[in-house]
């Protein structure tokens, strides 16, 4: 595994503002796992999103991010366009995960998959849900949903009562119309397949969250991961006007969420900014993980809310605990 920069900063961000705030148990529903056994056709050298990590070393790095914490996972596939083994790669990782009953691995599916081969991997492997995503589609930035997760495939879904975590595309993310007009569709024509939109729903903005929330609150099946989100008020629209109990933690660790610096939004947009190792005599210049960025919003939305200790465990595990449990009761092998 690739040492990852944990620094003795981190650990004083950790002990004085967000180890009274996380509780002992954590259930990550967004986090991600590669091997380059499964590079397969890809002809760039490693790095990026292909950082060596698996379910152990997922558990080891936890020991240093929540200290004393209690991990369960949902793990999702490492999307490399270019001729990655995606078989392989599922494979991998659903035998990665049969140490942890309480964790779960979702299906990584691509558009030229044909919904026969889904529905026998699923039912081979046990994967509780599909991950597709917008790189696999023709234009990535303006596809529609049915372009990088065919209508067939959410029929499986539908059929054998998976899960689909969903990373919208568009540059308005939820409050798009088109991707309105499809979450309303396929929840309704589909009502056994459960959506978790990653991301608050991919409302790294608030303003996406604004214009989407009363819509988003009101569809059925609906759930969300809180990962990689560094904006406050996405988090607190969220949290304020949703059923909390559709709201899960996620990481997307290790390479987003455990990189250093934060997602800061300006206009209608969003960026990874890595801090600024500068002059800055006003002020401390280092920056923490982006994990603890985001853990540093979901706290004080907390506060700002008046959550109680309760909703702050659901948040973190029980939430998670009934969504599994409920997808695994409702599975169809």
């Amino acid at each position: 595994m690739h040492t990852m920069d944990y620094q003795a900063f981190d650990r004083e961000i950790w002990d004085a503002e967000l180890s009274d705030f996380v509780p002992g148990v954590i259930y990550d529903m967004h986090t991600h796992m590669w091997s380059e056994q499964h590079k397969g056709g890809l002809k760039t050298p490693p790095g990026g999103l292909r950082l060596e990590i698996d379910y152990q070393d997922h558990l080891d790095w936890a020991k240093k991010l929540y200290p004393e914490r209690k991990m369960h996972y949902l793990i999702l596939g490492t999307p490399i366009a270019g001729g990655m083994d995606i078989e392989q790669h599922n494979i991998w990782m659903a035998e990665e995960i049969k140490t942890d009953p309480e964790s779960a691995v979702h299906m990584l599916v691509t558009p030229d998959m044909t919904p026969d081969y889904v529905a026998e991997q699923v039912k081979q492997h046990h994967f509780i849900g599909l991950k597709p995503y917008r790189i696999f589609a023709a234009d990535m930035t303006y596809c529609r949903i049915h372009e990088f997760l065919p209508e067939s495939f959410i029929e499986v879904a539908d059929d054998l009562g998976l899960a689909i975590t969903m990373h919208l595309s568009k540059p308005d993310g939820p409050a798009d119309p088109d991707n309105q007009k499809d979450l309303a569709y396929f929840t309704k024509q589909y009502p056994r397949a459960q959506w978790i939109l990653a991301h608050c729903a991919r409302a790294f903005n608030a303003f996406m969250m604004e214009e989407a929330i009363h819509f988003l609150k009101d569809l059925p099946n609906i759930w969300y991961d809180t990962s990689a989100v560094n904006d406050l008020y996405s988090h607190y629209l969220l949290m304020k006007f949703e059923d909390r109990a559709r709201v899960m933690f996620g990481s997307d660790n290790i390479v987003a969420g455990c990189a250093r610096g934060k997602y800061i939004t300006y206009g209608r947009a969003w960026t990874y900014y890595r801090g600024t190792k500068g002059n800055t005599p006003h002020c401390d210049p280092r920056a923490t993980l982006v994990i603890y960025e985001q853990l540093r919003q979901e706290k004080q939305v907390a506060t700002m809310l008046e959550l109680t200790t309760q909703e702050i465990e659901d948040h973190f595990s029980g939430n998670a605990r009934r969504f599994l449990s409920q997808v695994r009761a409702g599975r169809k092998d």
